[in-house]
C-alpha cells in the first residue's frame, strides 16, 4: 500500500471518530428514574454499625457501591463477602478496598457450582430447580452462617433474590440462600437490604439499551430469558431510596479500579460512566434503590 493511501486511510477513520455523537448529559436522563420511593431513615438509627455485603461475585455490588461508600464514611465497618473475587494486578488487592474493609470469599476452594467449568454460558438463567441442583447449597449455607454470625452485622446488602439482577443464576442463588438463612432465622441480622433498579430505569438500561446491544453482538438477552422462564415483569419493586451524590468521587474511584475484563461488564449497567466526571454522572444518578426485607415473625 503506498505511502499516501496509507495517510488517506488515517483521515477516514479520524474522521469517522470526529463525526461519532457524544453522549452528553441530556442523554444520560432517559436512563435516571422517574419514580420516587421513602427515603430510608432505617440505617440512621442502627446502633450496630456494621454490615456485610454478600454476593456471587464482587463486582455485583456496583449499582450498591455508593451506599457502602457512604455508611463506610459514615463509621459503619463493613465487609464484602463473594463466591469470587478480583484481585488487581497493580495493587494486588481487590478494589472492595475503597469503599469498605475490603473482599473475603466464602468458599477457600472457591468451588460452589456443579460443573462449572464445563458450563458455556453460566450467566444464562436456568429454571429455580436447577438452581437447587446445580449448586451447593449446604457448604455454602455453612459457611456463611459462621461467617455472618462471627462479624454480627446488623445489615446484610445482597442482590435481589427473583431475577438476581438481569437473570444470573449464581446472583439468584446467593441472594435466595441469604433470604433463606435470614426467614429460617438461622443467621443474626435485623434487615437485608437489595439492590435493584426501579421499573423505568430497569426498562431504558436493561430492556431497551442493552438488549440491542446484546442483540448487535449476537448473545442472547438473559434479561429477557429471565422474565419468560420466571414469569416476573422484571426485579423487585424498591422499597427505599439513598442518596449517594456525596460520595460520588469514592463510587467511581471504586468502579474505575477494576480492570477492563470487569470495566466491560459494568458498562452493560452503568451506561458511559466512563465518559463523565463522577461529580456530573452522579449528580444525575444521585439516587440507589433497595427492596428491604424486614426480620420475620416468629
Amino acid at each position: 500500500m503506498k505511502q499516501g493511501q496509507v495517510i488517506l486511510m488515517i483521515l477516514l477513520v479520524f474522521n469517522l471518530w470526529g463525526c461519532q455523537e457524544k453522549v452528553t448529559k441530556e442523554d444520560l436522563n432517559k436512563f435516571v428514574a422517574t419514580e420516587t420511593y421513602p427515603n430510608d431513615v432505617f440505617l440512621d438509627t442502627v446502633g450496630n454499625k456494621r454490615a456485610l455485603v454478600v454476593v456471587a461475585h464482587d463486582d455485583d455490588d456496583c449499582a450498591m457501591s455508593g451506599t457502602i461508600a457512604k455508611l463506610t464514611a459514615k463509621g459503619w465497618n463493613i465487609q464484602q463477602l463473594s463466591l469470587q473475587s478480583h484481585i488487581l494486578a497493580k495493587t494486588g488487592k481487590n478494589p472492595a478496598d475503597i469503599i469498605c474493609t475490603g473482599n473475603e470469599l466464602i468458599l477457600e476452594d472457591g468451588y460452589y457450582r456443579i460443573g462449572l467449568d464445563t458450563i458455556k454460558s453460566p450467566y444464562l438463567p436456568i429454571p429455580y430447580t436447577k438452581i437447587k441442583e446445580q449448586f451447593l447449597t449446604k457448604k455454602v449455607s455453612d459457611a456463611l452462617i459462621k461467617k455472618v454470625n462471627d462479624f454480627k452485622p446488623s445489615v446484610i446488602f445482597t442482590l435481589d433474590n427473583e431475577k438476581g439482577g438481569y437473570g444470573h443464576p449464581e446472583h439468584i442463588f446467593i441472594s435466595q440462600l441469604m433470604k433463606n438463612l435470614f426467614e429460617e432465622g438461622k443467621i443474626e441480622i435485623q434487615r437485608i437490604y437489595q439492590s435493584v433498579y426501579t421499573d423505568h430505569m430497569e426498562k431504558e438500561i436493561i430492556d431497551k439499551w442493552l438488549s440491542e446491544r446484546m442483540k448487535k453482538w449476537g448473545y442472547p438477552n438473559a434479561s429477557d430469558i429471565a422474565n419468560k422462564m420466571y414469569g416476573i415483569s422484571g426485579m423487585p419493586a424498591p422499597t427505599t431510596q439513598i442518596g449517594i451524590s456525596e460520595v460520588a468521587d469514592t463510587k467511581m474511584r471504586y468502579l474505575m479500579a477494576y480492570e477492563e475484563d470487569v470495566r466491560k461488564n459494568l458498562r452493560k449497567f452503568i451506561p458511559y460512566y466512563e465518559e463523565f466526571d463522577a461529580k456530573t454522572y452522579f449528580g444525575i444518578f444521585s439516587k440507589e434503590y433497595f427492596r428491604v426485607i424486614e426480620k420475620p415473625n416468629r
